[in-house]
């Protein structure tokens, strides 16, 4: 392992319009995050993932599906792209929140963290209320065994 840190940026964009995802502020209602990724179900998205200093991956694990991570600008760069059908995931009921599991992994270690999530059916616009997401920031400490933790998680 290279490093004992690096950030991890992620973007989430809808493949049709190419929008940003949105997300809502929800305090402390809820047990995993103070806010909530929003996103269609039945819906395609594209993934970017970047890392600095670029650290390397190979597997992508999102909501379930394995995920084909492919890099771009050369092998060294520590860019990713993926995309993520959302199809089979049921709309979330009204007042809850679906827990999602994230799970990369490669030489750089092995990051397992879960994301609160909604999902709303297609033909609603609730998806794209709130704030827009251009990308998420984590902040990541490698330990000596190559276990991934998030430090601290920002929003751009």
């Amino acid at each position: 392992m290279a490093t004992t840190g690096f950030q991890l940026i992620i973007s989430w964009r809808n493949a049709e319009s190419g929008d940003p995802i949105a997300f809502k502020q929800d305090g402390q209602r809820f047990k995993t995050s103070t806010r909530t990724l929003k996103f269609f179900s039945n819906a395609l998205y594209k993934i970017h993932l970047k890392t600095q200093p670029a650290t390397e991956f190979h597997h992508l694990h999102l909501g379930g599906s394995d995920l084909e991570l492919v890099v771009m600008n050369g092998p060294n760069s520590g860019e990713y792209t993926a995309e993520w059908n959302t199809t089979g995931i049921d709309p979330t009921k009204k007042g809850d929140r679906q827990d999602i599991t994230m799970i990369l992994t490669g030489p750089g270690g092995n990051l397992r963290k879960v994301v609160q999530s909604k999902f709303y059916n297609k033909e609603s616009s609730h998806a794209e209320w709130g704030h827009k997401m251009d990308s998420l920031i984590w902040t990541c400490a490698v330990d000596s065994q190559g276990n991934i933790t998030v430090t601290d998680e920002k929003v751009q």
